[in-house]
Protein backbone atom coordinates (compact mmCIF):
# COMPACT_ATOMS: atom_id res chain seq x y z
CA UNK A 1 0.00 0.00 0.00
CA UNK A 2 0.95 3.71 -1.18
CA UNK A 3 1.18 6.10 2.12
CA UNK A 4 1.00 9.19 0.57
CA UNK A 5 0.43 9.08 -3.59
CA UNK A 6 -2.64 7.52 -3.90
CA UNK A 7 -4.50 5.73 -6.55
CA UNK A 8 -6.17 7.67 -9.70
CA UNK A 9 -7.81 6.39 -12.54
CA UNK A 10 -7.22 8.47 -15.46
CA UNK A 11 -8.03 8.15 -19.45
CA UNK A 12 -5.39 7.41 -21.41
CA UNK A 13 -4.34 4.69 -24.00
CA UNK A 14 -0.24 4.94 -23.48
CA UNK A 15 1.79 2.31 -20.84
CA UNK A 16 2.59 4.02 -17.37
CA UNK A 17 6.24 4.57 -18.52
CA UNK A 18 4.78 7.70 -20.75
CA UNK A 19 2.03 8.53 -18.10
CA UNK A 20 2.73 12.12 -16.08
CA UNK A 21 2.43 10.77 -12.13
CA UNK A 22 -0.20 12.02 -10.58
CA UNK A 23 -1.36 12.17 -6.40
CA UNK A 24 -4.91 11.45 -6.46
CA UNK A 25 -7.34 8.86 -6.40
CA UNK A 26 -10.48 9.34 -8.87
CA UNK A 27 -13.18 7.23 -9.81
CA UNK A 28 -13.87 7.31 -13.39
CA UNK A 29 -18.06 7.81 -14.02
CA UNK A 30 -20.47 9.77 -15.16
CA UNK A 31 -21.72 12.29 -12.90
CA UNK A 32 -22.38 12.40 -9.67
CA UNK A 33 -21.30 11.87 -5.46
CA UNK A 34 -22.43 7.51 -4.74
CA UNK A 35 -22.75 8.29 -0.55
CA UNK A 36 -24.24 12.09 -0.37
CA UNK A 37 -27.10 11.31 -2.85
CA UNK A 38 -26.99 10.75 -7.09
CA UNK A 39 -26.25 14.62 -7.95
CA UNK A 40 -26.53 13.91 -11.89
CA UNK A 41 -25.99 11.65 -14.05
CA UNK A 42 -25.05 11.48 -18.12
CA UNK A 43 -25.66 8.59 -20.40
CA UNK A 44 -23.14 6.63 -21.99
CA UNK A 45 -24.73 6.95 -24.88
CA UNK A 46 -25.24 9.68 -27.34
CA UNK A 47 -24.05 13.07 -27.27
CA UNK A 48 -22.52 14.72 -23.96
CA UNK A 49 -24.30 17.44 -22.49
CA UNK A 50 -23.09 20.60 -21.38
CA UNK A 51 -22.82 20.90 -17.26
CA UNK A 52 -25.66 23.22 -17.04
CA UNK A 53 -27.96 20.38 -18.72
CA UNK A 54 -26.61 17.52 -16.25
CA UNK A 55 -29.41 16.84 -13.85
CA UNK A 56 -31.56 13.72 -12.59
CA UNK A 57 -35.12 13.44 -13.57
CA UNK A 58 -36.64 13.08 -10.17
CA UNK A 59 -39.48 11.46 -11.30
CA UNK A 60 -37.37 8.53 -12.50
CA UNK A 61 -34.84 7.48 -10.14
CA UNK A 62 -31.32 6.61 -12.00
CA UNK A 63 -29.48 3.26 -10.99
CA UNK A 64 -26.12 3.16 -9.60
CA UNK A 65 -23.37 0.85 -10.43
CA UNK A 66 -20.34 1.19 -8.20
CA UNK A 67 -17.49 -0.72 -9.52
CA UNK A 68 -14.59 -1.15 -7.01
CA UNK A 69 -11.14 -2.59 -7.97
CA UNK A 70 -9.00 -3.40 -4.89
CA UNK A 71 -5.29 -2.13 -4.65
CA UNK A 72 -5.14 -0.83 -8.37
CA UNK A 73 -3.09 1.75 -9.00
CA UNK A 74 -4.29 5.70 -11.07
CA UNK A 75 -1.70 4.59 -14.10
CA UNK A 76 -3.28 0.98 -14.81
CA UNK A 77 -5.61 2.08 -16.29
CA UNK A 78 -4.55 1.60 -20.08
CA UNK A 79 -4.89 -2.35 -19.81
CA UNK A 80 -8.24 -1.99 -19.71
CA UNK A 81 -9.31 -0.97 -23.07
CA UNK A 82 -13.10 -1.89 -22.65
CA UNK A 83 -13.46 0.63 -19.32
CA UNK A 84 -11.73 3.03 -21.62
CA UNK A 85 -14.54 2.67 -24.61
CA UNK A 86 -17.35 2.42 -22.78
CA UNK A 87 -16.83 4.43 -19.13
CA UNK A 88 -13.89 7.09 -19.59
CA UNK A 89 -14.97 8.00 -23.24
CA UNK A 90 -18.53 8.64 -21.55
CA UNK A 91 -17.95 9.74 -18.29
CA UNK A 92 -15.96 12.26 -16.21
CA UNK A 93 -12.91 11.54 -14.64
CA UNK A 94 -12.12 13.14 -11.46
CA UNK A 95 -8.49 13.94 -11.46
CA UNK A 96 -8.71 15.34 -7.88
CA UNK A 97 -10.44 12.76 -5.37
CA UNK A 98 -8.06 11.75 -3.29
CA UNK A 99 -8.41 8.61 -0.77
CA UNK A 100 -8.75 9.11 2.63
CA UNK A 101 -7.07 6.00 3.96
CA UNK A 102 -4.77 3.93 2.13
CA UNK A 103 -5.65 0.70 3.89
CA UNK A 104 -8.70 -1.53 2.50
CA UNK A 105 -11.41 -1.54 5.36
CA UNK A 106 -10.92 1.83 6.34
CA UNK A 107 -11.39 3.27 2.73
CA UNK A 108 -14.50 0.82 2.06
CA UNK A 109 -16.10 2.27 5.32
CA UNK A 110 -15.90 5.53 3.75
CA UNK A 111 -17.04 4.68 0.58
CA UNK A 112 -20.60 2.92 2.23
CA UNK A 113 -21.34 5.59 4.38
CA UNK A 114 -19.49 8.89 2.83
CA UNK A 115 -17.70 9.56 6.21
CA UNK A 116 -14.14 9.85 7.41
CA UNK A 117 -12.65 7.33 10.19
CA UNK A 118 -13.67 9.14 13.02
CA UNK A 119 -17.46 8.82 12.32
CA UNK A 120 -17.06 5.67 11.35
CA UNK A 121 -14.79 4.78 13.94
CA UNK A 122 -12.77 1.91 11.32
CA UNK A 123 -9.22 3.60 11.67
CA UNK A 124 -7.52 0.17 10.37
CA UNK A 125 -8.33 -3.31 8.89
CA UNK A 126 -8.11 -4.88 12.60
CA UNK A 127 -8.07 -4.74 15.40
CA UNK A 128 -10.21 -2.87 18.20
CA UNK A 129 -9.91 0.03 16.07
CA UNK A 130 -10.47 -1.34 12.50
CA UNK A 131 -12.41 -4.24 10.79
CA UNK A 132 -15.85 -5.57 10.49
CA UNK A 133 -16.11 -5.41 14.25
CA UNK A 134 -15.49 -1.46 14.31
CA UNK A 135 -18.11 -1.00 11.62
CA UNK A 136 -21.84 0.32 11.85
CA UNK A 137 -23.33 -1.71 9.07
CA UNK A 138 -27.11 -0.52 9.86
CA UNK A 139 -26.03 3.22 8.32
CA UNK A 140 -25.01 2.87 4.94
CA UNK A 141 -26.06 3.78 1.16
CA UNK A 142 -27.37 0.55 1.35
CA UNK A 143 -30.11 1.31 4.09
CA UNK A 144 -30.44 4.99 2.31
CA UNK A 145 -31.76 4.49 -0.79
CA UNK A 146 -34.99 3.21 0.86
CA UNK A 147 -37.69 0.84 -0.94
CA UNK A 148 -37.25 1.93 -4.38
CA UNK A 149 -34.52 0.26 -4.73
CA UNK A 150 -33.74 -3.10 -5.40
CA UNK A 151 -29.75 -3.56 -3.86
CA UNK A 152 -26.85 -6.55 -4.42
CA UNK A 153 -23.11 -6.63 -2.67
CA UNK A 154 -21.58 -8.67 -5.15
CA UNK A 155 -17.94 -9.52 -3.86
CA UNK A 156 -15.59 -8.22 -1.17
CA UNK A 157 -17.27 -6.12 1.88
CA UNK A 158 -15.01 -5.10 4.68
CA UNK A 159 -11.80 -7.13 7.01
CA UNK A 160 -12.48 -8.74 9.90
CA UNK A 161 -16.28 -10.26 7.82
CA UNK A 162 -14.79 -14.17 7.63
CA UNK A 163 -16.20 -15.31 10.66
CA UNK A 164 -19.62 -13.55 10.46
CA UNK A 165 -19.41 -14.33 6.68
CA UNK A 166 -19.23 -17.99 7.44
CA UNK A 167 -21.68 -18.10 9.47
CA UNK A 168 -24.34 -16.49 7.26
CA UNK A 169 -24.06 -12.45 8.46
CA UNK A 170 -26.26 -10.45 5.61
CA UNK A 171 -25.66 -6.97 6.70
CA UNK A 172 -28.86 -4.83 6.71
CA UNK A 173 -30.20 -2.87 3.51
CA UNK A 174 -29.17 -5.42 0.67
CA UNK A 175 -31.67 -7.34 -1.28
CA UNK A 176 -28.95 -9.04 -2.64
CA UNK A 177 -25.49 -10.48 -1.43
CA UNK A 178 -23.36 -12.56 -2.85
CA UNK A 179 -19.75 -11.49 -0.73
CA UNK A 180 -16.73 -13.71 -0.16
CA UNK A 181 -16.15 -14.38 3.80
CA UNK A 182 -12.59 -13.81 2.67
CA UNK A 183 -11.69 -12.67 -0.62
CA UNK A 184 -9.59 -15.15 -2.71
CA UNK A 185 -9.47 -16.15 -6.96
CA UNK A 186 -9.41 -19.85 -6.37
CA UNK A 187 -10.82 -21.96 -3.72
CA UNK A 188 -12.80 -19.48 -1.56
CA UNK A 189 -16.55 -19.79 -0.25
CA UNK A 190 -19.27 -17.03 -0.83
CA UNK A 191 -22.01 -16.33 1.59
CA UNK A 192 -25.37 -16.04 -0.54
CA UNK A 193 -28.30 -14.14 1.34
CA UNK A 194 -26.71 -15.87 4.19
CA UNK A 195 -26.27 -19.35 2.61
CA UNK A 196 -22.89 -20.83 1.98
CA UNK A 197 -21.34 -22.19 -0.94
CA UNK A 198 -18.06 -23.36 -1.57
CA UNK A 199 -16.31 -23.26 -5.08
CA UNK A 200 -12.67 -25.05 -6.29
CA UNK A 201 -9.82 -24.57 -8.21
CA UNK A 202 -11.55 -25.04 -11.82
CA UNK A 203 -11.17 -22.50 -14.97
CA UNK A 204 -14.98 -22.24 -14.10
CA UNK A 205 -14.25 -21.43 -10.18
CA UNK A 206 -12.28 -18.05 -11.27
CA UNK A 207 -13.76 -15.58 -8.99
CA UNK A 208 -13.80 -12.47 -10.90
CA UNK A 209 -16.14 -14.14 -13.51
CA UNK A 210 -18.09 -16.08 -10.87
CA UNK A 211 -19.02 -12.96 -9.70
CA UNK A 212 -19.63 -11.33 -12.98
CA UNK A 213 -22.33 -13.83 -13.76
CA UNK A 214 -24.02 -13.17 -10.61
CA UNK A 215 -23.58 -9.17 -11.15
CA UNK A 216 -25.07 -9.83 -14.85
CA UNK A 217 -28.05 -12.22 -13.50
CA UNK A 218 -29.08 -9.64 -11.07
CA UNK A 219 -29.31 -6.79 -13.56
CA UNK A 220 -31.13 -8.48 -15.97
CA UNK A 221 -33.46 -10.17 -12.90
CA UNK A 222 -34.52 -7.29 -11.55
CA UNK A 223 -37.17 -4.93 -12.45
CA UNK A 224 -37.04 -1.02 -11.47
CA UNK A 225 -33.82 1.09 -10.11
CA UNK A 226 -30.91 -0.68 -8.98
CA UNK A 227 -28.03 0.19 -6.82
CA UNK A 228 -25.00 -2.52 -7.54
CA UNK A 229 -21.69 -2.49 -5.60
CA UNK A 230 -19.63 -4.90 -7.46
CA UNK A 231 -16.12 -5.52 -5.85
CA UNK A 232 -14.23 -7.71 -6.81
CA UNK A 233 -10.67 -9.31 -5.25
CA UNK A 234 -8.39 -7.83 -8.62
CA UNK A 235 -5.91 -6.75 -8.52
CA UNK A 236 -4.93 -7.92 -5.05
CA UNK A 237 -1.82 -9.77 -4.01
CA UNK A 238 -1.00 -12.47 -4.67
CA UNK A 239 -3.19 -11.45 -7.97
CA UNK A 240 -3.68 -14.78 -9.75
CA UNK A 241 -4.40 -14.07 -13.27
CA UNK A 242 -7.71 -16.26 -15.52
CA UNK A 243 -5.81 -18.68 -17.92
CA UNK A 244 -6.19 -16.54 -20.60
CA UNK A 245 -4.24 -13.84 -19.61
CA UNK A 246 -1.35 -15.48 -17.73
CA UNK A 247 0.76 -13.82 -20.71
CA UNK A 248 -0.69 -10.90 -21.94
CA UNK A 249 1.54 -7.61 -21.11
CA UNK A 250 5.23 -10.02 -20.83
CA UNK A 251 7.04 -7.41 -23.04
CA UNK A 252 6.41 -4.98 -21.00
CA UNK A 253 9.44 -2.97 -20.13
CA UNK A 254 10.55 -3.10 -15.82
CA UNK A 255 8.94 -0.38 -14.21
CA UNK A 256 11.79 2.23 -13.24
CA UNK A 257 10.97 5.44 -12.23
CA UNK A 258 13.06 7.88 -9.99
CA UNK A 259 11.86 6.42 -7.20
CA UNK A 260 12.13 2.82 -7.21
CA UNK A 261 14.03 1.54 -4.58
CA UNK A 262 15.86 4.73 -4.54
CA UNK A 263 19.46 4.81 -2.38
CA UNK A 264 19.32 7.91 -0.40
CA UNK A 265 16.20 8.08 1.88
CA UNK A 266 17.32 9.75 4.92
CA UNK A 267 14.87 12.41 3.68
CA UNK A 268 11.93 10.41 4.08
CA UNK A 269 9.65 9.36 6.58
CA UNK A 270 11.04 7.03 9.52
CA UNK A 271 9.00 3.69 7.98
CA UNK A 272 10.73 4.26 4.60
CA UNK A 273 14.15 5.40 5.90
CA UNK A 274 14.74 2.26 8.13
CA UNK A 275 13.87 -0.30 5.51
CA UNK A 276 16.87 -1.44 3.73
CA UNK A 277 17.56 -1.13 0.15
CA UNK A 278 15.24 -4.30 -2.07
CA UNK A 279 17.13 -7.26 -2.69
CA UNK A 280 17.39 -8.68 -6.46
CA UNK A 281 15.18 -11.61 -5.64
CA UNK A 282 12.27 -8.62 -4.22
CA UNK A 283 12.71 -6.88 -7.29
CA UNK A 284 12.01 -9.91 -9.49
CA UNK A 285 9.12 -10.44 -7.53
CA UNK A 286 8.15 -7.38 -7.54
CA UNK A 287 8.52 -7.21 -11.34
CA UNK A 288 6.23 -10.37 -11.82
CA UNK A 289 3.34 -8.90 -8.82
CA UNK A 290 3.46 -5.94 -11.11
CA UNK A 291 2.85 -7.90 -14.55
CA UNK A 292 -0.07 -10.40 -12.50
CA UNK A 293 -2.00 -7.28 -11.53
CA UNK A 294 -1.86 -6.26 -14.78
CA UNK A 295 -2.99 -9.46 -16.40
CA UNK A 296 -5.80 -9.79 -13.69
CA UNK A 297 -7.51 -6.50 -14.54
CA UNK A 298 -8.46 -7.91 -17.71
CA UNK A 299 -10.40 -10.36 -16.35
CA UNK A 300 -12.06 -6.85 -14.35
CA UNK A 301 -12.08 -5.43 -17.89
CA UNK A 302 -14.26 -7.89 -19.39
CA UNK A 303 -16.66 -7.62 -16.32
CA UNK A 304 -17.33 -4.00 -16.76
CA UNK A 305 -18.05 -4.95 -20.46
CA UNK A 306 -20.84 -7.22 -19.55
CA UNK A 307 -22.24 -4.94 -16.68
CA UNK A 308 -22.29 -1.86 -19.23
CA UNK A 309 -24.13 -4.67 -21.81
CA UNK A 310 -26.86 -6.25 -19.14
CA UNK A 311 -27.49 -2.19 -18.36
CA UNK A 312 -28.40 -1.71 -22.40
CA UNK A 313 -30.02 -5.07 -22.76
CA UNK A 314 -32.03 -3.84 -19.87
CA UNK A 315 -32.77 -0.68 -21.01
CA UNK A 316 -31.14 0.97 -17.99
CA UNK A 317 -27.96 2.40 -19.68
CA UNK A 318 -29.21 5.53 -20.36
CA UNK A 319 -30.41 6.15 -16.88
CA UNK A 320 -27.56 4.94 -14.94
CA UNK A 321 -24.79 5.93 -12.58
CA UNK A 322 -21.55 4.25 -13.01
CA UNK A 323 -18.70 4.79 -10.62
CA UNK A 324 -15.46 3.00 -11.15
CA UNK A 325 -12.91 3.20 -8.54
CA UNK A 326 -10.53 1.46 -6.52
CA UNK A 327 -10.12 1.14 -2.71
CA UNK A 328 -6.35 1.84 -2.51
CA UNK A 329 -3.34 2.05 -4.86
CA UNK A 330 -0.22 -0.39 -4.72
CA UNK A 331 3.52 0.75 -4.22
CA UNK A 332 5.64 -1.05 -6.65
CA UNK A 333 9.12 -0.59 -4.83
Amino acid sequence: MEPDDHFALAPGSAPPATRRRKRVVAGLAVVGMLAGGALGYRALSGPSPSPSSVAVDNAAQPSVVLILTDDQRWDTLWAMPIVKRDLVDHGITFNDAFVVNSACCPSRASILTGAYSHSTHVYTDTGSRGGFGSFNDGSTVATWLGPEYTSALIGKYLNGYERAGSNGKVPLGWDRWIAFPRARYFDYSLNIDGGITQRGSTGADYSTDVLTDYAVDFIRDTEGPIFLYFSPKAPHYPAIPEAQDREAFSDLPPWRPASFNEAEVSDKPAWLSRKPPLTAQEIRLLDAFRLDQLRTLRSVDRAVGQIVEALRQTGRLGSTLIVFMSVIGMLWG
